[in-house]
Parts: C-alpha cells; structure tokens; sequence
C-alpha cells in the first residue's frame, strides 16, 4: 500500500472511529438552587432565573470510572434564543417545537471567574401543551450532530485527565440537556403562547442539567492519528 493510500486510510478510520473511550460527564440536580427558580424566559428568551444569586453543585464525572465525583459549588448563568419550528398533535395535546441556540457558564462561586461555559446551535427545545400553550414540562437538548446541531464546552480550569478534562475548548462529540419542569406564571401553571407560538407573559421553572465533552481521543484513534502523521512524515522525506 502507498504511503500516501495508508494515510488516507488512516485518515478514514478516525473520522468513522465509534465514540471516544474519554469522556468528562456533567450535571446538577433539579432545585439544588432551593431558593429561587432554574430558568426564566418571555417570548424568544430562556435565561438564568437571575436572582441575586443561581448557585448550583457542578458535578463532574469520570466517564463512569472508579473516581468519586468533583462537586464544584457554582454560579449558574444561561442565555438561550428559542425560534418556532412546528406543532405536532399528539396524545390528545401538542408537542410544539423549537430550534434552540446560545451559551450557558458554570463561575466559581469564590472568584466569580468561569470554570466552564458551554456554546450551543441548532438545538431543539419541545414542550408538551395544548394549541396555544405550554403545560409545565419541556426540554431543551443538543448534540454534535451531521445535521448541523453543535455543542462546544471550554473548561478554564486546569488540565485535570484523571476527569478527561484538558484546559480548553473540547473535541467532541459533546452533548447537553436540560429537563425543565414546574413552568409556571404569575397567573398560574404552564405558559400561555401568542400568535407568533412564543410565550406571551413572563414564566419561570426549574431544570435539571446533563452533558458530556470529549477533550481526550480514544487510545485507537490518538494511534490512528500517530500512524497517518507518520506515514505521511516518511512520504515528504522521500521526496
């Protein structure tokens, strides 16, 4: 075989590689704020309930390895746009669908200074309701996808590889959901939607949050990557 066929073919297997063996998994509970709301949202806009302050505890886990968990205390903040897609009928209701796009940051409780943010596209936020509402769940999800849908994590803090986390901005594939449950408005449970299928008044709720990043290649694609650059190295210094 060429050097140059060994590396394509190298090249190859790292692109259709299965999911890398390294991953760092990410969440926190519903209602570890215990004072105040998860998120707040009117018309495009979902955020951060924004109170004085939206502590959680960040855990971070080791890709299901032997490790105790990192609990980090932190300051939660998010800022999403939401854009109408389409309605579904469904069990007696609608699933009403949304494209989802924005960032959202973990700040060290101490510092204020960020441990990990998170950029998102393409998206998608459903909420179960009636023709014109939301009743009191949704979820708001994304994954690196073919189809366009993106997630990128940067972790500030230190390289930590025990946690597969390395200073930076990750690899993927990434991925992140949150569950929202116990929408509600000053006027009572769920959302009402206006004309445009966006809510019409101000609401909040609270969430529960899941994500992973790979920053860490799997041992058979980092030897792959090695073999290609190699192969190709050896090919230059013939010529």
């Amino acid at each position: 075989m060429s050097y140059r066929l060994l590396f394509l073919a190298g090249a190859g297997l790292i692109a259709g590689a299965a999911l890398p063996a390294h991953a760092a998994f990410f969440s926190f509970a519903s209602d570890a704020d215990h004072a105040s709301w998860t998120f707040a949202g009117n018309g495009n806009g979902i955020r951060d309930g924004q109170d004085a302050l939206d502590p959680q505890i960040l855990v971070i886990d080791d890709n299901n390895g032997p490790l105790a968990p990192l609990l980090l205390t932190v300051e939660f903040q998010a800022e999403f746009t939401i854009q109408y897609v389409t309605s579904i009928a469904f069990a007696g209701g609608f699933i009403h669908t949304y494209q989802l796009d924005g960032t959202f940051t973990f700040l060290d409780a101490t510092t204020n200074l960020p441990l990990l943010s998170c950029a998102v596209s393409n998206g998608a936020m459903t909420a179960l309701g009636g023709r014109d509402s939301w009743y009191t769940t949704s979820t708001l999800q994304v994954s690196d996808n073919p189809s366009g849908g993106s997630v990128a994590y940067t972790w500030f803090g230190p390289n930590t590889p025990a946690y597969d986390l390395l200073n930076g901005v990750s690899i993927g594939p990434d991925d992140m959901s949150f569950t929202l449950t116990v929408i509600n408005n000053a006027g009572g449970t769920g959302v009402p939607l206006g004309q445009d299928h966006l809510p019409s008044v101000p609401w909040q709720s609270e969430g529960s949050y899941s994500g992973s990043a790979h920053y860490i290649p799997s041992p058979s694609a980092a030897g792959l990557l090695a073999l290609a650059g190699l192969s190709l190295g050896r090919r230059r210094r013939e010529n």
